[in-house]
Order: structure tokens, then C-alpha cells, then sequence
């Protein structure tokens, strides 16, 4: 069964390949419950480019109904950078 973070993180990954022209990104999403638990953010690894990227998913009655670059993002604590240097 998916989760509604499951859904977001599949929608914010399909975003980010279509956005970044490339199918090799790795995103990491979590739920903003602090400021509106409707709003994800996500940070997100892109193969070629040197800085991490974020973005917010905003969604209502279950359904994702935006996502927006924030640009350049700080990665969470425990995430790895995909691809050696």
C-alpha cells in the first residue's frame, strides 16, 4: 500500500527528471509539519550538477497539485551523495 509520502516522492522524482533532463536524481522528501502539513520539501541529487537542489510539493486532498525549484538546497542530515567524485 502506498503512503501519501510514497506519492509525493514518486511525483517529485518523475518532476525532477522531466525538470533536470535526466533520469539520474535521487530525492529525498519530508513532510513540512512545523509550517503547513500540506507542504513537502524535498532535496534532491542530480548527476552533473555540484550542489544539492530543493524543492517543495504542495498537495490537497491527496493529490500533489504543485511542485516548485527552490534552487540550491542543504541535504538532510543522513543523506549521501550518490556519485563518487
Amino acid at each position: 500500500m502506498n503512503t501519501q509520502n510514497d506519492r509525493v516522492e514518486l511525483a517529485v522524482q518523475t518532476w525532477a527528471q522531466d525538470y533536470f533532463k535526466t533520469d539520474e536524481v535521487v530525492i529525498y522528501v519530508f513532510a513540512d509539519e512545523d509550517e503547513d502539513p500540506s507542504r513537502y520539501i524535498a532535496v534532491i541529487a542530480v548527476r552533473g550538477l555540484d550542489t544539492w537542489q530543493a524543492a517543495e510539493a504542495w498537495e490537497d486532498g491527496g493529490e500533489i497539485v504543485s511542485i516548485n525549484h527552490l534552487g540550491e538546497g542543504a541535504p538532510l542530515e543522513d543523506a549521501v551523495w550518490p556519485w563518487p567524485d
